[in-house]
């Protein structure tokens, strides 16, 4: 499957989601990446562009480390895509056809752009914090509530009838990919 946000995203996100745990205590790029298993390279280096957002603010020093300057409730998914990928998002065809428009479109042209507009609204309506909700980091990973859910799903298509609520899978730990 095609990943839809870079590495950079995955990682920040992964931070995010630890410090917002504890939103007031500062966390250090080392305990961050240690818990995480990420790599602390990259990993600051997708840091900066949520301090050069003012998201984060970054203390040097005996007990410094990164500190949200807004309330994790009050960040927005897209705000932090934007903050490391630039904004706005540029929506690509998903055929490779340069020429793909409204005008003229390509065979998937009308699902993709519904596609691309649930994820947008996704990300506006999802919080950093709603990132550590009900949520422990096995592979079912409820981020929206069914309510929130069916609210973004009513633009497009209605979304099929949940099953049974799904089994969670035991806790893992994340790895850098390969």
């Amino acid at each position: 499957m095609t990943q839809l946000y870079s590495r950079g995203v995955e990682y920040a996100l992964r931070c995010l989601r630890l410090m917002a745990s504890n939103p007031a205590t500062p966390r250090t790029i080392l305990a961050l990446c240690s818990e995480a298993q990420l790599p602390e390279h990259f990993t600051r280096k997708m840091l900066q562009p949520l301090v050069k957002a003012q998201l984060l603010k970054s203390h040097r020093g005996p007990g410094g480390g990164f500190v949200f300057t807004v309330p994790p409730a009050e960040i927005t998914l897209r705000t932090v895509v934007e903050a490391i990928e630039g904004s706005p998002r540029a929506r690509h065809c998903i055929l490779g056809h340069s020429e793909c428009s409204s005008d003229h479109p390509c065979a998937l042209h009308d699902q993709w752009s519904k596609i691309c507009d649930l994820s947008d609204q996704l990300l506006d309506q999802t919080s950093v914090l709603d990132l550590t909700s009900e949520w422990d980091g096995s592979s079912q990973a409820p981020i929206l509530g069914e309510d929130r859910l069916t609210a973004a799903t009513s633009a497009g298509s209605a979304p099929a009838a949940p099953a049974e609520k799904p089994v969670a899978s035991p806790i893992r730990r994340y790895m850098p990919r390969q």
